[in-house]
């Protein structure tokens, strides 16, 4: 049996949670984009995004989609379990990221 493909998107306001500190903030813009903010290098913003896998999932890939200049951004994966996948992003560093949507693929066994 040939393995299928699969793939999600959540928009950029489509967090799972939301965590700042320090100089640092969180909002939106378009409605549907996460803007994570720092003035400082003095704390720390982050967006957390959860996705659901179908089971006997392989390997995923994921992909941030940010708006202009992203400088500082960094983004962190984990897969949680066989059905569970995170994608975090943080700025500690003064500048602005814009997120408009965060994309996963994976093959399914």
């Amino acid at each position: 049996m040939p393995k299928q493909y699969g793939g999600q998107a959540q928009l950029g306001t489509a967090t799972e949670s939301r965590a700042f500190s320090g100089s640092c903030s969180v909002g939106r813009a378009h409605q549907t984009h996460a803007v994570l903010r720092c003035s400082t290098s003095r704390g720390r913003a982050r967006v957390t995004y959860l996705f659901t896998l179908k089971g006997h999932s392989g390997s995923v890939m994921s992909q941030v989609n940010f708006v202009g200049a992203h400088r500082g951004a960094v983004v962190a994966t984990k897969r949680l379990s066989d059905t569970e996948f995170r994608v975090d992003v943080t700025l500690d560093s003064a500048g602005r990221a814009e997120i408009e949507s965060v994309m996963i693929e994976y093959y399914c066994h």
